[in-house]
């Protein structure tokens, strides 16, 4: 966790230490990313970052952390609110919020790359997996929700599902990350509108066979 003193500094020299962090960790890796041109990105001192963090893993957390809590659904959605009408709207509303926001702070598409390609071990490792693990528990609940309200497939293990949802999501958002420099605005929103379409036609009720 980052030093108490770290959540009273000013928020727009907060914005540019976490925006360089994030660009650093993104194109060096945990390992070679050097504080010293985080600090420099972020246009303080190196001292500085010390006085904010206990060490390089502890920077790493929040950067990462603070991605999370800004994209997360958990406390942009409450399941139960959902309806059966509103289930995938809702849903799909949330994805192109979280679009939008992506664009207007490229350094949260960074920590995107940090979470698929997480150090080996230790403290920053364990955050990510942290944060994939709430996501899978979320995941879980919406798709329990789904089933309460007759808009997810109840014909299948919800074990299987689970998975099934996990790993189209996490293939989405993986490939997303890697590829948004080279896509704009359009193409972004457009392929991101079609996977969630697929995703929706995996995990909805398949047909009602007609009676002969």
């Amino acid at each position: 966790m980052p030093l108490a003193r770290f959540e009273k500094i000013d928020p727009e020299k907060r914005q540019r230490i976490l925006q360089a962090a994030a660009q650093e960790f993104a194109a060096e890796g945990f390992q070679k990313a050097s504080l010293s041109r985080i600090a420099e990105g972020a246009g303080v001192s190196k001292p500085a970052l010390y006085y904010y963090f206990e060490d390089k893993a502890d920077l790493y957390v929040t950067v990462a952390r603070e991605a999370w809590e800004r994209l997360s659904p958990l406390k942009q959605l409450d399941l139960g609110s959902l309806t059966q009408d509103s289930f995938w709207p809702t849903l799909e509303a949330l994805l192109r919020q979280n679009l939008a926001r992506c664009r207007d702070e490229p350094w949260l598409i960074a920590v995107g790359k940090l979470a698929y390609h997480p150090p080996n071990e230790g403290a920053a490792a364990g955050a990510v997996a942290a944060i994939f693990e709430e996501a899978r528990a979320f995941q879980q609940g919406l798709l329990l929700r789904g089933q309460e309200l007759g808009t997810v497939r109840s014909d299948l293990p919800e074990e299987l599902l689970i998975s099934m949802l996990t790993a189209a999501d996490a293939a989405a958002d993986h490939w997303m990350v890697d590829h948004w420099e080279e896509l704009g605005p359009d193409e972004a929103e457009r392929i991101s509108r079609l996977v969630f379409g697929a995703i929706r036609a995996l995990m909805s009720p398949p047909p009602t066979e007609e009676e002969p």
